[in-house]
């Protein structure tokens, strides 16, 4: 059961399909269940909402697949809710900038397959952007699945080797020239040779930030995470996001539609 249609929306793909989230209370809900399992009044707290009002949500978004319940297996008197569904991405204001940068995209390069190819991902970013829909959670677990599918392939004997072989696999890629500012903590630049918006140079950084700490999982065994990030210069063509390793692995939300 989705939501009632709303400009205020986040998109969550389910086992069933996609489904529209625009109720302040299920957004917070699901905003928390990002983090780890909770229980009934752990989400009544974090929430600030009485348990009889979370205790209906919650039955709702278990029936929409967005979340599932389970015993505790220490005590089966208590109850936990999981984050089961994946996060697509949500509405924000279209950008007139974006339509037409899109638009001009497009026109230089359609008649060349080739610069056509590599130019798509950015077409795309610009599309959504310009049509209103902020899809960087989407952009972040598909660039993480592509460093899955290199299957270690890009480490080196050392960090900096892998760190270099993803750089110049990007490179060839079309996504813009990367460069190291620093290395603890692990800071990188992209240039993009293709003017951007600053909507879609975030879904940018989401892609490549997915990419890198996958590969670099791959290489060290452990999972990295963005920490912070920002675009800039005067075409937008400038991101740089730092990553960190974490100690414990959160599980890939494309595994929660498994379950």
């Amino acid at each position: 059961m989705a939501d009632e249609t709303s400009n205020h929306f986040e998109l969550y793909i389910t086992g069933d399909g996609t489904v529209q989230v625009s109720s302040d209370v299920k957004l917070n809900i699901l905003h928390e269940l990002e983090k780890g399992d909770l229980s009934l009044t752990e989400i009544s707290k974090k929430v600030s909402k009485a348990q009889s009002t979370i205790s209906v949500h919650l039955d709702s978004m278990v029936h929409d697949k967005l979340i599932s319940v389970h015993d505790d297996l220490q005590d089966n008197r208590k109850r936990y809710y999981s984050l089961i569904s994946l996060p697509f991405g949500k509405a924000v204001q279209s950008s007139d900038e974006s339509r037409e940068l899109a638009f001009k995209l497009l026109t230089k390069v359609a008649q060349d397959p080739e610069k056509m190819i590599r130019t798509l991902p950015r077409f795309i970013f610009l599309g959504f952007d310009g049509m209103g829909l902020n899809v960087d959670p989407m952009a972040s677990i598909l660039g993480f699945i592509h460093g899955a599918a290199m299957s270690g392939s890009l480490t080196g004997e050392t960090m900096e080797d892998t760190i270099d072989n993803a750089r110049n696999y990007f490179r060839e890629l079309g996504f813009g020239d990367v460069s190291v500012y620093s290395v603890k903590p692990l800071t990188l630049i992209i240039k993009d040779s293709i003017p951007l918006t600053e909507g879609s140079a975030k879904c940018l950084i989401q892609y490549a930030a997915g990419f890198f700490s996958r590969v670099l999982e791959d290489a060290t065994g452990k999972p990295y995470v963005m920490v912070s990030s920002e675009v800039f210069g005067t075409d937008y063509n400038y991101v740089r996001f730092v990553l960190e390793p974490r100690e414990h692995k959160i599980p890939l939300l494309v595994e929660r539609l498994e379950t």
